[in-house]
């Protein structure tokens, strides 16, 4: 008997998961439920514009996909060949995403295309909305018409084998547009980290059990947040597919350029702003000021210095500091996960807030040089910063939400916040900030802290399910 569906409301148990739960992990696409966890990337930019060759070439394409259940197999055996002392090569990973533009490129009917309304207009037209910089000064590629991405992962002789496998195989009607490169970078303790040099991927929503263990297991506890999330968080059904357990899910990509010389400009201004107040602050507690976690990934709300390492605890809100004495409103991961600020000040669900968090999928670009301490010791200007990739069920509910309404918001819950000075946009509200870590009787410096981010370019995405890809 056919599968009649899943059960999206809850998370998923790999060691006990149904038919149905199995039968959409086969044709769920990886990257979805779980990071692919390799270490280079490639994205290729491609447009449409013969619909038989597009489809016959996305067709073939299928074959070079990662199954979801095949990712999440190769990353137990990886997991358990790091236990063990050895290392474990595995396949690269391919996947590929459309924009509703290049949905209607491939003659697909409306009524199958997928129906977020931000993803149909795409994210060009919800500029206004987002406060994003004018496109026509985006990055070439991203400029025209958009119509597909396709992802690769792997080792740096994996990607570039796949890459240019690829690029040999477009037909004329599959324009390439343009291709960007990402890489992990890590710190001396092994832990990823951004162009700023801090660490990234915390907090991230586990919506299968078996993670959710591995983080308690770490210490990540959920007394007070909890990353157990259910499917729904990031799950739909692909609409064109009848299966009902073909899913896919909405991705936001946003290309964003860091200035780190500014950033460390503005670090150290602040730092010498708030010593004349008495306060001894340095760089690194300025810089954890304006992202709401040291570089090490101490959180500022549990402590006003770095080193809780091994696992730095993820298990905290910030209902012991709701005026933002010790993190302040406008840190960037306070603004982007404010784990009770809403709900408390609103009168709001605690769900009805975690609903607004997505699934983060990102990764560095550009090159930069690292010291013996695995520090970077140059300070570039352009050319490095993030590949942004976000998984979620609705972009109007999830990364729009969030980044008008929190990232943007410059009165974020208590009013006179700023905008978050890493993903923020527009703004002209200056930033508080405490000469006194958790004193409320410490004088403020007010200085306005914002620029450090740029968009080059971007679009809504949706992964469809690998039945899609088959029925072409």
């Amino acid at each position: 008997m056919a599968p009649q569906g899943v059960d999206l409301s809850k998370t998923l148990t790999l060691a006990a998961t149904t038919a149905a739960e199995r039968a959409m992990l086969a044709q769920l696409q990886g990257n979805l439920l779980k990071g692919h966890g390799r270490p280079h990337a490639a994205h290729l930019l491609l447009r449409f514009t013969q619909a038989g060759p597009a489809r016959r070439f996305l067709r073939s394409l299928r074959r070079h996909l990662s199954h979801a259940d095949e990712q999440l197999a190769d990353a137990d055996r990886v997991r358990l060949a790091r236990a063990a002392g050895m290392a474990l090569q595995t396949p690269p990973f391919v996947g590929c995403l459309l924009t509703h533009a290049g949905y209607r490129a491939l003659d697909i009917a409306h009524a199958r295309c997928p129906s977020d309304p931000a993803f149909v207009e795409g994210l060009k037209d919800r500029q206004p909305m987002l406060r994003d910089p004018d496109p026509a000064g985006w990055d070439t590629a991203y400029r025209g018409a958009l119509h597909a991405l396709v992802q690769v992962g792997g080792d740096a002789a994996q990607v570039d084998a796949t890459l240019a496998a690829l690029a040999a195989d477009l037909p004329d009607g599959v324009e390439r547009l343009g291709t960007e490169r990402g890489r992990c970078w890590r710190n001396r303790d092994g832990a990823g980290i951004e162009h700023f040099g801090f660490v990234c991927g915390r907090s991230q929503p586990l919506m299968i059990e078996e993670d959710v263990a591995r983080d308690a297991a770490r210490g990540g506890g959920s007394g007070h947040w909890s990353p157990r999330f259910a499917l729904s968080q990031v799950l739909v059904r692909d609409p064109a597919v009848d299966d009902p357990v073909a899913h896919g899910s909405y991705v936001v990509y946003r290309k964003l350029e860091q200035n780190v010389a500014a950033f460390q400009h503005a670090e150290a201004a602040l730092a010498r702003g708030l010593k004349k107040l008495g306060h001894a602050a340095d760089a690194a507690l300025a810089g954890a000021m304006l992202v709401g976690r040291f570089a090490d990934g101490t959180p500022l709300a549990l402590q006003g210095h770095d080193g809780l390492r091994a696992p730095v605890p993820n298990d905290f809100d910030y209902a012991g500091d709701p005026q933002g004495l010790k993190c302040p409103l406008h840190a960037h991961v306070r603004k982007t996960n404010p784990r009770g600020d809403t709900a408390r000040e609103f009168g709001l669900p605690a769900q009805a807030e975690r609903a607004r968090l997505m699934a983060r999928r990102s990764m560095p670009y550009g090159e930069r040089r690292q010291d013996a301490q695995m520090r970077f010791s140059d300070a570039p200007s352009q050319g490095v910063g993030l590949l942004f990739m976000a998984c979620q069920a609705s972009i109007v509910e999830q990364f729009e939400f969030s980044q008008a309404n929190w990232a943007n918001d410059e009165g974020f819950v208590l009013g006179h916040t700023g905008i978050d000075p890493l993903a923020g946009q527009g703004g002209a509200v200056k930033h508080s900030h405490h000469a006194g870590w958790g004193d409320a009787q410490a004088p403020t410096l007010q200085q306005r802290m914002a620029g450090f981010v740029t968009l080059k370019g971007g679009a809504y995405f949706f992964a469809p399910s690998l039945a899609f890809f088959a029925a072409l």
